[in-house]
């Protein structure tokens, strides 16, 4: 036998019950035992056997309708099912098996043949689960090694920015921020948390003598700065076929700079014809840049970058934003002023140990 391991019974003949709690005990099986579908699934649900036996003829619901709900049990989804009938013609054990069932045993069961096949399925999924499990732990391992690959592509950006490292993580957090007061789900609300952070990554094609310019650039330069949204786009696109942070990187990268009201860069979108994506990082990188300070100035207040943000000011103007990316950031800013406070300096926490750490507070 499989050691500690634990089998359902579910069967409406006390007798039976019986005899079957008589035999998988000798074996050192736990036992539990239902009389009735209904009751076998509540068992189910609260101690998770490792094997379900399931006899077909019962009042209330069959075996076949008691398979159903326990398959349809997230926590019970993969447990074996093995139908114990008295019914022995062809058709009941194909819909048996079509039903989720991983065997079916005729009554009178010889002892022997049923415990090599309870074993034999309980050992199946045993290593099943194990394999599960190996292939999600590998899988978030890739993942965090391709994140933190990401990451120390932002902050090459940042070192050739004047930038002291934090200013993406806090882009990172700000858009998932708002992503989630949008209503996205977990999964994408993460990949902006990691994909807005490569919005600048075009700079790394920016000569110096124009990215550190320490006075205002001439009309040619700032047609060279303005292509650094395009490189970006380039440099994060032409991997990006089958990956979906990619995929939002690029579009952010290509489309951050770009306003609402159709006067922006690269290519003068308009609208809706902007990423969302890109709308969303493009507010949070304007309330950042104006709250830091960069070696030719100073940062605004709190006060001030608000009411540059919502009033408009040679800069920037309310109607380069989405309309209802702005409202939902006026609504959190208190939100973003924590993260902007608390994040001056770097963390030992991940980046998405943080999201999630602040999402309990949003």
């Amino acid at each position: 036998m499989v050691k500690n391991s634990t089998i359902l019974a579910i069967d409406d003949t006390p007798e039976n019950l019986g005899l079957l709690e008589l035999i998988l005990e000798q074996e050192g099986y736990t036992v539990l035992v239902a009389t009735s579908g209904e009751k076998g699934v509540q068992i189910a649900q609260s101690q998770l056997p490792d094997l379900i036996l399931l006899d077909i003829m019962m009042p209330g619901w069959d075996g076949f309708e008691t398979a159903k709900h326990l398959l349809n049990e997230s926590k019970l989804k993969h447990t074996p099912i093995l139908f114990l009938s008295a019914l022995d013609d062809v058709d009941n054990k194909v819909k048996a098996l079509n039903a989720g069932a991983v065997d079916y045993v005729s009554k009178p069961f010889q002892r022997q043949e049923l415990l090599a096949r309870i074993n034999t399925h309980i050992e199946l999924s045993r290593l099943r689960n194990h394999l599960q499990e190996q292939v999600e732990l590998q899988t978030h391992e890739l993942h965090h090694s391709y994140e933190d690959a990401l990451s120390l592509l932002s902050i090459a950006s940042e070192y050739r920015d004047y930038e002291t490292g934090m200013h993406n993580n806090r882009l990172g957090l700000y858009a998932a921020l708002l992503a989630y007061k949008l209503g996205w789900s977990d999964e994408d609300c993460e990949t902006i948390l990691f994909a807005a952070p490569l919005h600048d990554v075009g700079k790394i094609g920016i000569p110096d003598r124009i990215l550190h310019k320490e006075g205002p650039l001439n009309a040619q330069e700032w047609t060279v700065m303005k292509t650094h949204a395009t490189i970006g786009e380039k440099i994060l696109s032409s991997r990006s076929q089958h990956n979906k942070l990619l995929q939002m990187a690029a579009k952010i990268a290509d489309g951050h700079h770009e306003d609402f009201d159709g006067t922006g860069y690269p290519h003068g979108f308009y609208a809706e014809a902007i990423p969302l994506c890109a709308r969303i990082t493009s507010l949070c990188d304007v309330y950042d840049a104006l709250r830091s300070s960069r070696p030719y100035k100073k940062g605004f207040s709190r006060q001030q970058t608000m009411d540059i943000i919502v009033s408009g000011d040679a800069r920037t103007k309310p109607e380069h934003f989405d309309p209802n990316v702005l409202e939902t950031f006026i609504f959190n800013e208190d939100k973003f002023n924590y993260i902007f406070e608390t994040m001056q300096t770097g963390s030992n926490s991940s980046l998405i140990n943080q999201y999630y750490r602040l999402k309990k507070q949003w």
